[in-house]
């Protein structure tokens, strides 16, 4: 099963339950989730390679028109459980002119890409469309290419097959490497067959499925899933429904006897406000500080590319490559420190705001209010003042004040509710992975283009372009090889733009994420706590209580799929 339909349906079952205790409270539910967070999986690629067959086979719709000839002629899309699934007309048919601009106009939306072509492999015209697509176009790192129909191969979908066709299409594909495209090897026809001959034929029916190659299909598509945080775009909604969860329990639940019970609670709401509002806004202020890098890397690949001209001389390429690599790893070292310091100054931003909390005549009343009337508190708020703050219950008024004002751990300070200090965060951000990151480790080295020292080598451009030229060879030779290498170069610079972004998601996983999330987390069960010392609470408030709990360890499960993804890369 893949892995963003499971979560998909997972939301939309808690979204229906959520409504449902809405109507109950007699309260409108309306979650808005805009274009831009809805994940598009796009199907493009050759003519009649089966890409209407294989959206049949993943998401189990009959509806789809499947067969021989053109069964798309204009773009298709298929709300899939929270997912839009699109369908596109195959490219370069020659019978219909407008099916390229339609399908390109696709493309160019998709979260994931799944390019399918047959066991025929590329012909000359698609795998320059694929080349440009690919490589031109900077759509490897949201691709997953798909030979389809491989039972009509020589040996059928084996492993023997399989790496005859790997090698066969590696020149075309150069320098992209199968494993950077997330290669598949299927035939939905044998999945789709082996579903119908079930009730027949089980035994039949299981060796159609199993040849099929569905199984690691869907298991490459998960990866991709996992790699490329596609289901970072499910927490949108997760978080919009704990919202109105948390402002519907506000309104449906009793007030305690104790105005400064509940005066604790609002104080603890706010807390964990803060934090997520600045989680949000430092992952995005971070994240577009790697991808402002990385663009510039890739339009820096470009003007490296197009050093490779007829006439150029080999000296003055060289020269000007050194001259580029060494400004993407100034890009990429500026970028990283950027990064830090802006961590850095953000979390400092949230301390003198928590602060600014704490300092507050309000706040501080609380604390000595809560101090003098310790033992007569419900047993849930002693517990968490006393794991907050050692000493609480015994300490007197100005004892507590000072300990407040010297920072020391024997006050009620309100950083000690998240179960962790913002010193530690930043303490964390400069060793989140102890090295910097350089723009070509992750490379792998190419045939003609070697990297090492951080430097890249052009040598083996340069001398392949000049020798042809000083031996005579035809023009049409040098074009092509001047082309091809241009390619090269343009992949190289745009594969080390996508490693930075990557290690971007990596570092703010690291250093904001994980490390704020743990200190919500902290503060919610701490308002839980406040919150089950309250006995006349209505069924419909617990009701929404849970459903919020729900929510919140949906949330918990998708950011630790993307933990283990990133962490493993």
């Amino acid at each position: 099963m893949l892995i963003i339909e499971e979560y998909s349906k997972r939301i939309e079952e808690l979204k229906q339950r959520v409504k449902q205790a809405f109507d109950e409270a007699g309260k409108d539910f309306v979650v808005d989730v805009g274009e831009n967070e809805i994940v598009n999986l796009v199907f493009a690629g050759q003519y009649s390679a089966g890409k209407s067959t294989i959206i049949k086979m993943l998401t189990g719709r009959d509806d789809i028109q499947t067969g021989a000839g053109i069964t798309t002629n204009e773009v298709n899309k298929y709300d899939w459980n929270g997912i839009m699934v699109v369908d596109t007309p195959g490219i370069l048919t020659g019978l219909r002119a407008d099916h390229d601009e339609i399908s390109k106009q696709a493309i160019a939306s998709a979260d994931m890409l799944v390019f399918v072509i047959t066991g025929e492999l590329f012909d000359s015209h698609i795998a320059e469309h694929f080349r440009k697509l690919a490589i031109d176009n900077e759509k490897a790192h949201e691709m997953v290419l798909v030979i389809n129909k491989m039972s009509r191969t020589a040996k059928g979908n084996t492993p023997e097959q399989q790496e005859i066709i790997c090698e066969d299409i590696k020149k075309v594909i150069e320098p992209c490497t199968p494993e950077q495209l997330y290669l598949s090897f299927l035939d939905a026809e044998n999945y789709l067959d082996g579903l119908s001959e079930m009730e027949s034929d089980r035994e039949y029916a299981e060796e159609l499925i199993e040849c099929s190659g569905y199984k690691k299909f869907t298991e490459t598509l998960n990866r991709f899933v996992a790699e490329k945080k596609l289901l970072s775009k499910s927490t949108t909604v997760l978080y919009q429904i704990s919202n109105m969860l948390e402002e519907a329990i506000k309104e449906l639940q009793p007030k305690s006897d104790d105005s400064d019970i509940d005066a604790l609670e609002e104080s603890l709401n706010q807390q964990r406000s803060l934090f997520v509002e600045a989680r949000k806004s430092l992952i995005d202020e971070i994240m577009g500080v790697f991808i402002s890098a990385a663009s510039e890397i890739r339009t820096i690949g470009s003007d490296a590319a197009n050093l490779l001209v007829e006439g150029c001389k080999q000296d003055e390429v060289e020269t000007a490559l050194e001259q580029y690599v060494e400004q993407t790893n100034k890009i990429s070292d500026q970028c990283q420190d950027t990064a830090k310091a802006t961590v850095e100054e953000r979390l400092n931003e949230i301390d003198q705001n928590l602060e600014k909390m704490e300092s507050s005549e309000f706040f501080m009343s609380l604390k000595s209010r809560l101090n003098g009337k310790f033992e007569g508190l419900p047993e849930n708020v002693r517990k968490i003042l006393t794991n907050i703050s050692s000493g609480f219950q015994n300490a007197g008024q100005t004892v507590l004040q000072n300990a407040y004002k010297s920072g020391t751990q024997g006050g009620l300070k309100l950083t000690n509710f998240s179960g962790s200090t913002i010193h530690d965060m930043v303490l964390n951000v400069g060793h989140a992975f102890g090295v910097k990151f350089e723009p070509w480790q992750a490379i792998k080295i190419t045939q003609k283009i070697a990297i090492g020292a951080q430097i890249l080598s052009f040598l083996g451009v340069g001398l392949s372009v000049f020798m042809q030229i000083k031996e005579d060879r035809d023009e049409e030779r040098v074009r092509i090889d001047l082309v091809n290498n241009r390619r090269v170069i343009r992949s190289q610079f745009n594969s080390a733009a996508s490693e930075l972004e990557n290690y971007g998601r990596r570092y703010i996983n690291d250093t904001v994420d994980q490390p704020m999330t743990d200190s919500i987390e902290s503060i919610e069960k701490n308002i839980q706590s406040i919150r089950d010392s309250r006995e006349k609470r209505s069924e419909l408030c617990r009701k929404m209580e849970v459903l919020q709990g729900e929510c919140r360890l949906l949330i918990k499960k998708i950011h630790s799929e993307y933990s283990e993804s990133v962490s493993s890369q």
